[in-house]
């Protein structure tokens, strides 16, 4: 029964597939480019959500990245003067490249391309998974084959399958370590200790050692908190944290419901925090009405953000490692009191969710523009109102605020959070795609 709700899911979803589509608004690409749906890679895309809901996978925020770059790669040919990723980004090898005077499908390319990265990215991949991602590579593999010649549509495969190969490999020369095997806690007044209920270990201790695709980026840190550890209550600190407190006493029905909104806890329940921010850049994408080219391109920079926010916000997390809120409140104020939303296993500064959330939409701003509209109806599912941004970035505020709301952040380390979400977001977004 769930194989075929998973079936009759994409193929809902591909009655569209034949709908090519225009954005009016693109900061970068050129005028010229051909207006290809991007409808392929937002069913990948939706494939890739459909799994994230089953199941967690650490690997998640790692190789989003990957996957984005791949497809960029595997299309920007149909774009005159696009410029390989592999030019500016870091260690990235050389990319296979079209052969000169030889027609290409870009569509076959980018099915062929995510369906050999999906497969090879994501773990724990299930009978049912496999038959999903078998199917739609098939679906696509029917309906584009009869409009291109049988050279073009094997000369495209092949070329998309290459591109997965080649982004694969890059990949496994990562030196990211997503385990906490052998980190010992420091220990000194205002460190970070487990929190209740679970008091579960740390999490994310090395994500610091991964390579962030923009060079710069590997040396970023946030900078010192403002304010020293205090336990005085005259002192920034204690009011500060006395704050988290005056907010949780006086919670308004919409401060709860923004809370709830970003939990983005996975475990079945929701989203990894990735895979809100992977649903909100597909949203964007169809609310839009992109292409391909600019999808590719949106794909590649919001995942480039996000996998390079992830790295400075727990480089900086373990830098510092500084108490949540829960700890000091419960020891200092009200020994009985928890936050709205349970404390990840992980240091508080800077608010996670302010900085990657912030920095991917940053990111997707730059190449869809500044002022997108975006409704939000990633929690449909779950019953929750849609919430709607006047600006992509709004979004990424709104991820930060969420978690003072619910308990488990300062307001400085949201505010500073987002302030490095839009440089590392802007880092991105300059990078130029086409000469």
């Amino acid at each position: 029964m769930k194989k075929n709700i998973c079936l009759f899911t994409i193929f809902a979803a591909l009655l569209f597939v034949n709908s090519c589509t225009k954005n009016d608004v693109i900061n970068n690409t050129p005028t010229d480019t051909k207006d290809t749906s991007a409808q392929v890679a937002l069913d990948w895309y939706k494939l890739q959500l459909r799994f994230l809901l089953e199941r967690n996978s650490s690997l998640n925020g790692v190789y989003f990245g990957y996957i984005g770059i791949g497809l960029y790669e595997s299309v920007r040919n149909e774009t005159k003067n696009s410029i390989t990723l592999s030019t500016k980004l870091n260690q990235m090898p050389a990319m296979p490249d079209k052969e000169d005077n030889k027609s290409y499908h870009w569509q076959v390319s980018a099915n062929a391309a995510m369906a050999g990265m999906v497969r090879s990215f994501f773990t724990g991949l299930t009978p049912a998974n496999i038959v999903s991602i078998d199917s739609l590579e098939n679906i696509y593999n029917d309906k584009l084959k009869p409009s291109s010649d049988t050279a073009t549509f094997s000369r495209s495969q092949a070329f998309g399958k290459n591109i997965a190969t080649a982004i694969y490999n890059y990949y496994l020369t990562d030196n990211i370590n997503i385990s906490n095997t052998g980190y010992i806690l420091p220990v000194f007044p205002g460190s970070w200790e487990p929190t209740p209920p679970a008091y579960a270990k740390p999490i994310n201790c090395y994500f610091g050692t991964g390579r962030t695709f923009i060079a710069s980026n590997l040396s970023k840190v946030a900078p010192a908190f403002p304010f020293p550890y205090s336990e005085n209550v005259s002192s920034d600190f204690y009011k500060m944290v006395k704050n988290n407190y005056d907010v949780s006493l006086a919670l308004t029905a919409e401060q709860k419901n923004i809370a709830l909104f970003w939990v983005d806890q996975g475990n079945g329940i929701g989203y990894t925090p990735n895979g809100h921010q992977l649903s909100l850049v597909v949203q964007a994408l169809e609310q839009t009405k992109s292409n391909m080219a600019v999808a590719a391109e949106a794909f590649a920079k919001a995942t480039i953000a996000q996998r390079d926010a992830l790295i400075v916000t727990f480089k900086s997390k373990y830098t510092y490692n500084l108490l949540r809120p829960a700890t000091y409140l419960r020891k200092l104020i009200d020994p009985n009191w928890m936050p709205f939303i349970p404390s990840p296993p992980h240091p508080e500064y800077p608010a996670a969710h302010a900085v990657v959330t912030g920095a991917a939409m940053q990111a997707l701003a730059r190449v869809l523009g500044d002022n997108v509209t975006i409704t939000d109806h990633t929690y449909d599912f779950r019953g929750y109102p849609t919430r709607t941004y006047t600006t992509l970035f709004k979004a990424g505020e709104e991820a930060g605020i969420s978690r003072l709301y619910g308990g488990i952040h300062y307001q400085q380390s949201i505010d500073i959070g987002l302030s490095i979400a839009k440089e590392i977001g802007n880092s991105v977004g300059d990078i130029k795609v086409y000469q």
